[in-house]
């Protein structure tokens, strides 16, 4: 006499379809798995009890008590005879003298089986998985009350693989919104021209304190000079010195309006190459506003001459998000706010081809982004900020911009402050 292996069900097919689908073998241990089966175990009076999924060619345990193994060969699994009949437990009282499992190495050897129960797990649309079973080493029955709590099991082991089911579609989705908003904040599309010039606003306005206060202190100089004429008005020498004065503090308000205006502006993209360090240096006055008196702000600028194709204005919102944000980060107590560029060579990565990209870095010393949530920062409309206190879209827009690029962003966070990388695909020579 040998052991006989459990005929394939009729469905087969369909049902290693639908075991695929879920994306659940292999995957790590579950609590509310575990929870089945301490459950069975504890319910039946058993030593072993498992969540078994039968896979083509063996039985897989999803959750286990009882044993030291995780999965065994299909021909030997009690389990995959219990899959033939969806609708009812199938029980082994004495596996001993059952011809088709009597000879079975799992019943003449570890874990020495003599009894088995298994109540199949079945999906919603009616495919049949596996088991939750349960086993002991000694013939025995269970009563009708053990036989309907097993089965209650099996029915709540089939709503948590649907939930789990459900909870990845969700997850597609969700990434494929993230993705597409992404695209949008970066991208030149007309029907997302809103959503870009909305955000470029908000981002305007969370600066708009700190500007204004720079803006106030221009305007007293401003009036301190035009008085001091008044005063001097027949001492042309001195006048020419005081309007010179005056002249540079009315530019330099102009400038920082202009600039502002420029990012805020709804304009249509224009997308050519740019000078990257130059319009770092060109948004110096605007960003230091920006940051306010307590943070010191430092350019570290190598490769001047590199250009990029993009739109000027995008990177300049994107910068702009990146220093409000490090500025947010740091708080009142301030702190150093680095923006550095330079090239790098980047190999094996997985978003980006192979080669040289400009490397535009925005680092602060604030306490840095917390561990739950760096895994976050560049979803879109995730935020840890305060309510009214930004939309979420900053990094986004940051990633949006990158990709349009040809490059990425990354961001690396500790107890000693965030750094914002946007990878840039460089201008090749000859091209453009």
């Amino acid at each position: 006499m040998v052991h006989i292996p459990a005929p394939l069900p009729p469905d087969e097919a369909a049902r290693l379809a639908a075991l695929t689908r879920l994306a659940i073998l292999d995957t790590p241990p579950e609590k509310s798995f575990d929870d089945i089966v301490k459950l069975a175990r504890q319910l039946c009076d058993v030593p072993i009890a498992l969540v078994s999924l039968i896979d083509k060619d063996r039985q897989w345990f999803k959750a286990c008590v009882g044993l030291d193994v995780t999965e065994t060969h299909r021909d030997l699994a009690f389990c995959a005879h219990a899959i033939l009949a969806p609708e009812q437990v199938f029980a082994i009282e004495d596996a001993r003298t059952d011809p088709r499992f009597a000879e079975s190495p799992l019943v003449l050897g570890d874990p020495h089986i003599r009894f088995y129960a298994g109540a199949p797990i079945v999906t919603v649309d009616g495919q049949t998985l596996g088991t939750v079973c349960v086993i002991d080493r000694v013939p025995r029955t269970l009563d009708p009350e053990q036989i309907d709590a097993l089965q209650s099991l099996a029915r709540q082991t089939a709503s948590l693989l649907h939930l789990r089911e459900l909870l990845a579609e969700s997850e597609a989705q969700k990434n494929v919104l993230h993705d597409r908003v992404t695209q949008a904040l970066g991208s030149g599309d007309e029907a997302h021209r809103g959503l870009r010039h909305g955000h470029r606003v908000a981002t305007v306005g969370y600066m708009t304190a700190s500007v204004a206060h720079d803006f106030n202190n221009l305007l007293q100089a401003l009036k301190t000079g035009i008085d001091l004429l008044r005063r001097k008005a027949d001492r042309p020498q001195d006048v020419l010195r005081l309007a010179d004065g005056a002249l540079r503090t009315v530019s330099k308000g102009a400038g920082l309006i202009s600039r502002m205006l420029a990012i805020s502006r709804d304009e249509q993209p224009d997308v050519c190459p740019t000078a990257i360090a130059e319009r770092i240096e060109a948004m110096a006055p605007l960003l230091a506003s920006a940051v306010g008196a307590s943070i010191r702000l430092v350019f570290d600028l190598e490769d001047r001459e590199v250009k990029v194709v993009c739109d000027a204005t995008q990177f300049e919102a994107a910068l702009l998000n990146l220093i409000v944000n490090a500025r947010d980060a740091m708080g009142k107590d301030g702190g150093t706010i680095t923006v550095s560029s330079h090239l790098v060579h980047c190999i094996g990565e997985d978003d980006l081809c192979e080669g040289i990209y400009l490397t535009v870095c925005v680092r602060d010393t604030g306490q840095g982004i917390p561990e739950h949530a760096l895994s976050r920062v560049f979803e879109p409309f995730f935020t840890t900020k305060a309510s009214g206190a930004g939309t979420g879209l900053g990094l986004a827009q940051v990633l949006g911009f990158a990709r349009n690029a040809s490059g990425t962003a990354r961001v690396m966070s500790d107890h000693q402050g965030t750094e914002v990388s946007l990878l840039l695909k460089p201008v090749q020579d000859g091209a453009l």
